[in-house]
C-alpha cells in the first residue's frame, strides 16, 4: 500500500511538472471560467418611446425603452439561473432629440434608466445641451456613475466625472469600465455651455487609467470618442478586452478589429441592445470573448410596465402641448443624415430660407447636425418640428466678407458622405458648386451676382455657430447682431401661419464629379 501511494506522488509530481513547463497553471484545470455578460446601447438622443422608420416595404415601428427594459430582465433572469452576472452599459449621448428629452432635460431619461438598473454610462457630448448645472443635476439624478476619463474643470484641472468603475463579477474579481468622450465636445455644444471644461487626448488617459487597474480583472473602454479614436486606443492599449463605441450612430456588425481588441457599437436611438459574452480566467484574471450580438428591438416585444408608466406619467404634460397640428407638407421634409450632412436638401433650404428672410440677411447659414429629423408628408405637429429642429438655437448675425464666406463654405465641405459631418452647410441666398474640396463659382441672390472677395456680406448663422461650433473657429470674435430670434419657434411659427409648406431642391449646392 505504501509503495502504491508513493507510485502514486511520483506520477502526481511529475504531471504537475509537466504542466508547469508548459506554461499552463498547475491549478487552473480544477476551476472554471467565470462568465459575465455585458449589455449596451449608445446615442438613444431621448428617444424613449418606439418610432417609426422607412423601410423599402413601408414604415415599421422600432425602438422604445420600455420593450429594451424586457429584453434586458429577460437576460438577467436567464443568466440568474446560470449564476452569471449582467452589467448594462450606455456609450453616451442619451440627451436631445425628443420634444420629451428637450422639454424636461433628461429626467426622464435618467429616470428610466435608474429603473432599469443601469450600471455605468459615459459622459456624451450632447450630455452638456442644456447647460453644466443640467448636466450636474442629472449625475446627481442618476443611482449609476457617469464616467469620462478625460474631461476636466478649467479651473481645478480635476477630472469631472470619475474615470473608470469596477463593477464586481465576484468578490476578488471585477471588470473595470473606463469612460472617454469625444474631444467634439468642446466643438459641437454651445459655447457657454462647455466653456468651464476642457477635453483631454482620450488615447491618453485611457491608457494612464487602465495602467492603474489592469491588474485587477478585465478592463472595458465605454467610449463616445468616434470609431477611429476608439481605434487609435486600441491599437494603443492592445491588452483592452474590448471597446463599446458611440457617437458614429453605427452598427459595427460584424464588430471590427484592432490588433486582438473588438470594438462594437449599438447603433442609435434603442434600435439594438449590444450583448457580449465574456469568460474570465480566475487564475489570469483575462477575459475571453465568448459570443456577440445585436438584439433588434422590435414591436413583438412587451413594453416593460414599469418604465411605461414613468414615460406615461411625462406623457401626459407633453401630450396636448405636443399633438397639436401646426400645418399641413405637401412634401417628404428631407433631413436623413446621409444626405442632410453632404448635400442640399428641401427641409434644409425652408429653414435656411426662414432664417435669411426673417433676419433680413443676404445670406444664410445653417448647420446640418442641427436639423435632427425628417417630417413627413402630411399633417405637422409640434412634436414633428421639435424633433426636427431640438436645440434651441438663437439666430445671429455676422458681418464678413466674399473671402470668409467662401472660407466657410469650404470648411462646410470637408467631409465625405461616409463623415455624416454636422458642421455641412444648408444654404439660403447663395449658390456654389463643389469640385471635390474646392468651391467653385460662387453666386449671391437672386440676380446670381458673383461673391466678391472684399464686399461686406449680412450673414444670418445659428448662435452655436457663431460660438464656433462644428469647428467654424472663423465666427469667433466676430462682432455678432443677436436677433433675440429663437430659430426653433421662427420654425413653428412659420408652419402656423403659412398652414401647408412646400419645399424642393433647387440646385443651390451642386456636386461636380462625384
Amino acid at each position: 500500500m505504501r509503495c502504491f501511494r508513493f507510485r502514486a506522488l511520483l506520477i502526481l509530481l511529475a504531471l504537475l511538472i509537466t504542466m508547469a513547463g508548459s506554461g499552463i497553471p498547475a491549478v487552473a484545470s480544477s476551476q472554471n471560467p467565470i462568465n459575465v455578460t455585458l449589455l449596451f446601447f449608445n446615442d438613444i438622443h431621448g428617444h424613449l418611446s418606439p418610432f417609426k422608420i422607412r423601410t423599402d416595404s413601408g414604415k415599421k415601428e422600432v425602438g422604445g425603452i420600455a420593450r429594451m427594459a424586457t429584453l434586458i430582465e429577460t437576460i438577467r433572469t436567464e443568466n440568474r439561473i446560470k449564476n452569471i452576472r449582467t452589467f448594462v452599459l450606455i456609450a453616451g449621448d442619451i440627451l436631445q432629440g425628443t420634444p420629451m428629452s428637450t422639454v424636461f432635460r433628461g429626467r426622464p431619461d435618467v429616470e428610466c434608466f435608474n429603473a432599469m438598473g443601469v450600471d455605468a454610462m459615459t459622459v456624451g457630448n450632447h450630455e452638456f445641451d442644456f447647460g453644466l448645472q443640467n448636466f450636474m443635476d442629472l449625475k446627481k439624478q442618476a443611482k449609476f456613475p457617469f464616467i469620462s476619463s478625460n474631461i476636466v474643470v478649467k479651473a481645478t484641472n480635476k477630472l469631472l466625472c470619475a474615470p473608470y468603475v469596477s463593477l464586481n463579477v465576484t468578490d476578488e474579481i471585477p471588470v473595470t469600465i473606463i469612460g472617454a468622450t469625444t474631444k467634439s465636445l468642446l466643438t459641437t455644444t454651445k459655447f457657454e455651455n462647455v466653456k468651464s471644461v476642457d477635453v483631454l487626448d482620450p488615447v491618453q488617459t485611457v491608457a494612464n487609467a487602465f495602467e492603474a487597474v489592469k491588474d485587477r480583472g478585465p478592463v472595458i473602454l465605454l467610449s463616445h470618442s468616434e470609431h477611429n479614436t476608439d481605434r487609435a486606443i486600441a491599437a494603443a492599449v492592445p491588452e483592452l478586452t474590448a471597446v463599446i463605441g458611440g457617437h458614429d450612430q453605427i452598427l459595427l456588425s460584424p464588430f471590427r478589429k484592432v490588433g486582438e481588441v473588438p470594438i462594437f457599437q449599438a447603433f442609435e436611438k434603442g434600435k439594438y441592445l449590444g450583448r457580449i459574452d465574456l469568460a474570465i480566467d480566475p487564475i489570469s484574471k483575462k477575459a475571453s470573448l465568448v459570443s456577440n450580438s445585436y438584439l433588434p428591438v422590435t414591436a413583438d416585444i412587451e413594453a416593460d410596465a414599469q418604465i411605461d408608466d414613468i414615460i406615461a406619467g411625462y406623457r401626459v404634460d407633453l401630450d396636448t402641448r405636443f399633438k397639436e397640428v401646426i400645418g399641413d407638407s405637401k412634401v417628404f421634409l428631407d433631413a436623413e443624415r446621409e444626405r442632410i450632412r453632404y448635400e442640399e436638401t428641401n427641409l434644409g433650404n425652408f429653414v435656411a430660407d426662414l432664417v435669411r428672410e426673417h433676419s433680413g440677411a443676404r445670406i444664410a447659414l445653417i448647420n446640418g447636425g442641427g436639423l435632427r429629423a425628417s417630417i413627413d408628408s402630411g399633417p405637422i405637429t409640434l412634436e414633428d418640428a421639435y424633433k426636427a429642429m431640438p436645440f434651441a438655437n438663437e439666430i445671429v448675425i455676422v458681418e464678413l466678407t466674399g473671402v470668409e464666406v467662401k472660407q466657410a463654405l469650404t470648411r462646410s465641405i470637408m467631409g465625405t458622405r461616409e463623415d455624416e459631418d454636422g458642421g455641412f452647410l444648408q444654404v439660403s441666398g447663395i449658390r456654389f458648386k463643389v469640385r471635390g474640396k474646392v468651391i467653385d463659382k460662387v453666386e449671391v441672390g437672386l440676380k446670381k451676382e458673383p461673391l466678391r472677395p472684399k464686399q461686406i456680406y449680412r450673414v444670418a448663422i445659428p448662435d452655436f455657430l457663431a460660438s464656433g461650433g462644428d469647428g467654424y473657429k472663423l465666427f469667433v470674435g466676430k462682432p455678432a447682431e443677436y436677433t433675440g430670434l429663437p430659430l426653433r419657434e421662427l420654425i413653428v411659427d412659420t408652419i402656423r401661419s403659412r398652414k401647408v409648406i412646400e419645399s424642393r431642391v433647387d440646385g443651390r449646392i451642386v456636386r461636380i464629379g462625384n
